[in-house]
């Protein structure tokens, strides 16, 4: 789609590994045609998020905003704007017409929609951070899950296994707690995975090891721990719930409860080796595409490890560190763990 014309683009872009990606959270897809569509999107998409992070588009909402409207015009009516050569809105026109032909009208729609949510989530954050904004604790539960496209990872996964169980069933309490769970581990392992990254490019607005250094008045380390022992209690709510949700569920929503589970455990595993994360940050800033401005923005400050450091490899711990299933004090998501009652 002309994203890999620049061999330094190419590099990176390649490095991500996104097809590894979709090929661990869809282990069920039929054939190579769903993860080839939702790899090609995710390398997109992950590309764009590097210029709202900290290229053209970090620092200005409107312009943003109107670059998602546009987006969101061709991902609903992909005739539109055909004579516009912006990369990103022919690579999701490409990726949502393959995906029409491909997948239920339901799962497209889904996906279509989850858009949205994501494009919100993300402009939220530019729009903090342009107004120099920290995010609040409560702040952070609400745009956090949206910035980091939660919700489109789930739908991604109906598309490529061409499935959709009906939305009666994903509506009940019990499952929408199983399934924001299922969203909130995949949001606190990317933002530790990410949180090296994000403090070179000085985009620290949307991730949950600032926002909960800054809560408690802790070190940096302390918040690493903290987020750790979030992540941990929200994983044994999540395990204990799917466990109670199996036992009288449909056969279409225990496939959806293995693709929460596939999801899950599919990022942990690819963000502790995809150089997205691994690589020295200073590897990884976007490169410019159609006039993006890459690389950290004037006055932002490296983080621990900012510079001529990769991180090192990630250890399996052998227990949680965290494995109370009580509710932490967090109103946002504190219903889910009621949902064990």
């Amino acid at each position: 789609m002309g994203f890999c014309e620049d061999p330094e683009r190419r590099r990176r872009i390649t490095g991500m590994a996104a097809h590894e990606f979709v090929c661990r959270i869809a282990r069920d897809a039929e054939g190579t045609v769903g993860l080839e569509l939702v790899s090609q999107w995710l390398c997109s998409m992950l590309t764009l998020d590097d210029e709202w992070d900290a290229g053209r588009l970090s620092r200005d909402p409107a312009r943003m905003l109107t670059t998602v409207t546009r987006l969101l015009m061709v991902i609903n009516s992909p005739e539109a704007l055909r004579d516009d050569p912006d990369l990103y809105l022919a690579s999701v026109r490409d990726v949502f017409q393959r995906a029409r032909l491909w997948a239920p009208a339901e799962a497209v729609k889904r996906w279509a929609d989850s858009q949205l949510e994501s494009f919100m989530g993300a402009a939220c954050v530019v729009a903090h951070r342009a107004d120099a904004r920290t995010m609040s604790l409560d702040d952070y539960l609400t745009v956090g899950p949206l910035d980091r496209g939660t919700r489109s990872c789930i739908n991604i996964i109906e598309v490529a296994e061409r499935t959709a169980v009906p939305q009666s069933e994903l509506d009940t309490p019990r499952v929408r707690a199983l399934t924001q769970a299922a969203k909130f581990l995949v949001l606190c392992a990317a933002d530790v995975y990410s949180y090296r990254r994000e403090s070179s490019q000085g985009a620290l607005e949307s991730n949950i090891v600032d926002v909960l250094q800054r809560h408690h008045g802790t070190s940096q380390r302390q918040a690493l721990l903290d987020a750790a022992a979030l992540h941990d209690r929200t994983m044994c709510l999540f395990l204990k719930l799917s466990e109670r949700t199996e036992k009288h569920a449909s056969h279409e929503l225990r496939r959806h409860i293995r693709q929460l589970h596939n999801l899950v455990s599919g990022n942990l595993e690819w963000g502790s080796t995809s150089h997205r994360y691994t690589a020295d940050p200073a590897e990884t800033l976007a490169a410019p595409i159609g006039g993006a401005e890459g690389g950290a923005p004037a006055g932002s400050t490296g983080g621990p490890g900012s510079a001529g450091h990769a991180r090192p490899p990630a250890v399996r711990a052998e227990r949680p560190s965290d494995g109370r299933l009580s509710a932490p004090p967090m109103s946002a998501i504190s219903w889910w763990w009621d949902q064990l009652r």
